[in-house]
């Protein structure tokens, strides 16, 4: 029994009309864009016009290493490219503002390294400016697009197991190493990394209905080297207040077990009529009128670099078609608010509603 084949969640550029007039212009050549979003457009076929980058050296060795025909260190530089018509925006978070403002100048869609931004409030400025600067934006969770989330995905909308009732997410991983930046941040663990998965958590929700209330629990060793706690689990509630809600998620992120052969990322969905699991690399699906028998689906392909593929040429697509960002950054101040809402409840100990961080928001 066949329920999903390749091309149903690799990434595909079949549905742009002309993928060469959308010249990609990078603004930040740092790690992930070397090591993920460039071999990825590469890979695909995709057209990388200009890099830029306030550090000279890092711009110019990026656009060596992948035959970037130009390079700059000024965004308006770029800005003044006739062939740059889409920018890809992986700076941090901080600076993002200003560089929106350089952008509206010369208004270019751009893709936004996921998340938005570090913390709610930030968060909605930026949204905020980006609708009165009359630019395009879109969010690179690119997460959703990684094979084995975009099978998961596929096969939850074919509706094979009944009324969805329960997701539950468990990552164990190690980020302790000294020195990295990510030691450094602020609860790095929840609102940088672990964004990737309360934004599947949300896209993985079959139904209308956004997250309402969500408790989180945190744990930090005495020796490690990242400044905030490593390890979170958050319940997620999607209905209303009182324990008897049709539909749960429950998200656990061990980011600082050591032993590498324990280490994995793990998606279980249930049913009333079945159940979906899986790993990064294989999908699996129990349904309960075929008894005792597991359907195991080998997938293609890798989160890195396939899903950053699949995030900008899916944003292509929804420019090509006059559609809406498939990420917009409405949409994102969702996920930002559900890590927003695990860190206060797990700093207070409290369960934290989203209308009361949305409150007076057009957006609840």
């Amino acid at each position: 029994m066949e329920f999903i084949r390749p091309e149903d969640y690799l990434p595909r550029k079949s549905h742009i009309s002309d993928l060469k007039k959308y010249g990609i212009g990078l603004i930040g050549c740092g790690s992930i864009a070397n090591t993920a979003h460039l071999p990825a457009y590469r890979k695909y076929g995709l057209h990388i016009a200009a890099c830029c980058d306030v550090n000279e050296e890092a711009a110019r060795a990026t656009a060596e290493k992948f035959n970037i025909p130009r390079w700059t260190t000024n965004v308006s530089e770029l800005l003044e490219m006739d062939e740059v018509t889409v920018i890809d925006l992986a700076i941090h978070p901080k600076p993002r503002l200003d560089v929106l403002k350089h952008i509206s100048k010369a208004p270019r869609p751009v893709l936004c390294q996921k998340p938005l931004a570090l913390d709610l409030e930030h968060a909605q400025l930026l949204c905020n400016e980006a609708n009165n600067l009359g630019i395009p934006l879109g969010i690179n969770q690119q997460a959703r697009w990684a094979p084995a989330h975009m099978a998961l995905k596929t096969v939850i909308d074919q509706d094979l197991i009944g009324e969805i009732y329960s997701i539950h997410h468990n990552m164990r991983s190690f980020q302790d190493q000294a020195g990295w930046w990510w030691t450094n941040m602020k609860n790095f663990n929840i609102v940088d990394h672990g964004v990737h998965y309360v934004d599947l958590c949300r896209y993985f929700n079959p139904y209308p209905q956004e997250w309402s209330r969500v408790h989180c629990t945190t744990a930090q060793l005495n020796q490690q080297n990242a400044i905030d706690p490593l390890i979170y689990s958050a319940n997620v509630e999607f209905g209303t207040k009182g324990g008897r809600n049709p539909f749960m998620a429950s998200l656990h992120f061990n980011n600082i077990a050591k032993a590498s052969r324990s280490h994995s990322n793990t998606w279980w969905v249930d049913g009333t009529e079945g159940s979906l699991w899986c790993t990064q690399d294989t999908l699996y699906m129990a349904i309960n009128k075929h008894k005792n028998v597991v359907h195991e689906i080998k997938l293609k392909g890798t989160w890195f670099p396939d899903a950053f593929a699949g995030s900008m040429l899916a944003f292509i697509t929804a420019l090509d078609q006059g559609k809406r960002p498939p990420v917009t950054a409405e949409d994102n101040l969702q996920t930002i608010a559900m890590t927003t809402g695990m860190v206060i409840s797990s700093q207070e100990g409290c369960v934290v509603e989203r209308t009361d961080l949305l409150k007076g928001s057009d957006r609840l």
